[in-house]
């Protein structure tokens, strides 16, 4: 399967500066990431990260979308494939404070919970926003749907066998600073908690400016969930570095 991978994942590395150059509208804002190592000889192995950002500003409405795909394989064998999709939606109705919607979708193979639907509102406070610093915190109520992927499981593999329907509290803290001119970090921490499992998401990374759009991006996410299946970890971390095109 590495192999059948191989050249799509090139052609992504080719055609995200020709993306890059494209002419996009004013109030949109969009990025594209990708990492990609594929090594070969007496073990083979294939590593794809990919993220698609999506910024649409106009007046107080503002609104953020993004997609991610994480892949790993080791020796022909899948180790780790991982899916992420999540929108917000904001409307601020003073300088400060605004109202939320967020839809957030996890399709995990290897995690505890292979299938995370969340969907919140709330409201959010600008506790800092300068031109090269800002600190959004947001809370709010909403709903959650778990579910483990039994079609693709076998049948040793660990699972928490059970469904979860139930109301949720979730709340986040985003930070971004611009260091330099072509320096930027980011950071964000979400907590979501209900009655069956909390959990805690910190997000963080530095991104620097090679030449106009174009950048390298280091980034790491610790992901720490309360109730997980007898002999997982609690905690799960990603690193990764990608090339990075704003346009």
């Amino acid at each position: 399967m590495a192999s059948s991978l191989l050249k799509p994942s090139l052609f992504c590395l080719v055609a995200l500066p020709l993306c890059a150059s494209a002419t996009v509208p004013e109030p949109w804002q969009s990025e594209v990431e990708l990492g990609f190592q594929a090594l070969s000889g007496n073990s083979d192995s294939l590593t794809i990260n990919s993220r698609l950002g999506v910024n649409f500003t106009e007046g107080p409405y503002r609104h953020t979308s993004e997609a991610k795909f994480l892949l790993v394989e080791k020796d022909g064998e899948e180790d780790k494939r991982k899916s992420e999709f999540e929108s917000q939606a904001n409307y601020k109705f003073d300088p400060k404070h605004y109202v939320w919607g967020n839809v957030s979708f996890l399709d995990d193979k290897y995690g505890p919970y292979f299938k995370d639907l969340t969907v919140a509102v709330g409201v959010g406070y600008q506790a800092i926003w300068q031109e090269d610093l800002s600190l959004l915190l947001e809370v709010g109520p909403g709903y959650r749907y778990q579910s483990p992927n039994l079609d693709e499981l076998d049948d040793d593999d660990l699972i928490l066998p059970y469904d979860v329907e139930e109301a949720i509290l979730r709340g986040q803290a985003e930070l971004s600073w611009q260091m330099t001119k072509a320096a930027l970090f980011e950071g964000r921490i979400t907590a979501i908690s209900g009655p069956s499992n909390t959990s805690f998401e910190a997000r963080a990374s530095v991104s620097t400016s090679l030449i106009d759009d174009l950048a390298i991006k280091l980034s790491t996410t610790q992901k720490y969930i309360s109730e997980v299946p007898p002999g997982l970890e609690n905690l799960d971390s990603i690193f990764t570095v990608n090339m990075l095109y704003k346009f």
